[in-house]
C-alpha cells in the first residue's frame, strides 16, 4: 500500500509513458525514498497486472497500458488495499 500511495503521485504527473520514461521515474522515487527498486516495482508490477509474477516488470506494463490505465489500476488497487 505504502509503495503504491508513494507512486501514484509521480504517475499522475508523468508525461513520459515510455518503459524508459516510467523506468526513471520510478528509479528516482526509489533513489528518493531509500528503498529498493523490489519495494516498488513488484506491487507496481501486481497493481498492473493482477499478478505477482509477470514475463515484464511494471515499467513495462505501464508503458503497454498507458497513463490513464496505469493510474486506474494503482487507485484501484490502493482502494482494494485499504478496504482489506
Amino acid at each position: 500500500l505504502e509503495a503504491l500511495e508513494a507512486a501514484l503521485p509521480v504517475l499522475e504527473e508523468l508525461d513520459d509513458y515510455s518503459a524508459e520514461g516510467v523506468h526513471a521515474a520510478m528509479g528516482a522515487l526509489v533513489e528518493r525514498l531509500g528503498v529498493k527498486n523490489g519495494w516498488l516495482l513488484w506491487p507496481l508490477r501486481t497493481a498492473l497486472s493482477g499478478k505477482a509474477f509477470t514475463p515484464g516488470g511494471g515499467t513495462d506494463l505501464a508503458a503497454i497500458l498507458g497513463k490513464q490505465e496505469t493510474v486506474s489500476r494503482v487507485k484501484a488497487a490502493i482502494e482494494k488495499l485499504k478496504n482489506e
